[in-house]
């Protein structure tokens, strides 16, 4: 956007409010989607050969109206940046210690609106994630990575928001596997860095 034109908040509201709307019957076709897919594979009275080629050709264009959604759910949080909306997103997610991490939900927060999103973005992001396993401990891992969003977003803001949360929880039997549930301002999750924790030079 040029820096020199100044839009309207009012203005800048209505758009807002619109592209939400959008992204919600992205989200709505994308399950239709998903669940013809299931179908088609269901179906026994289709030919195996003919069921094959059609739920392949379903899958290559949902593939790439995934992409597509997430390019546009990334701009939207890019917008949202602008005004005063707070938007956040929320990963439930499993793991074990040897891998891999699974999504389990995701979801979006708008204000005081909430909406699931498609499986395969909550992967997409959950994939900066997975040096976790390779730790020692990926449980702590994960824990000092909230620490550092929560230091960004909610103590370095020089107020309680709460945006930041995270609860963990072990699972003993019959494995070792952890649950989590991640939830942190939308920005974070676009990032190029995230997932990472930056290094600290050494002080003298």
């Amino acid at each position: 956007m040029n820096p020199e034109i100044v839009v309207h908040s009012s203005v800048h509201e209505v758009d807002f409010w619109k592209r939400y709307r959008v992204l919600l019957r992205m989200i709505k076709a994308l399950e239709e989607r998903e669940h013809l897919i299931l179908a088609l594979q269901g179906e026994g009275s289709i030919p195996e050969k003919t069921r094959d080629e059609a739920v392949g050709s379903i899958k290559a264009e949902h593939a790439q109206n995934l992409g597509v959604f997430h390019d546009f759910l990334v701009n939207f949080i890019n917008m949202s940046l602008l005004g005063l909306h707070h938007v956040d997103i929320t990963l439930e997610f499993s793991f074990y210690s040897a891998g891999p991490i699974l999504s389990e939900r995701i979801c979006i927060h708008v204000d005081q609106h909430k909406k699931k999103l498609p499986y395969e973005e909550g992967q997409r992001f959950l994939s900066a994630l997975s040096w976790i396993l390779e730790e020692d401990q990926p449980d702590a891992s994960l824990v000092r990575l909230y620490e550092v969003y929560q230091e960004r977003y909610d103590r370095g803001q020089d107020v309680d928001l709460n945006r930041c949360t995270l609860a963990l929880q072990k699972e003993v039997y019959p494995g070792s596997i952890f649950h989590a549930t991640l939830r942190l301002p939308a920005e974070a999750f676009i990032e190029p860095e995230f997932g990472q924790i930056p290094t600290t030079p050494d002080r003298e």
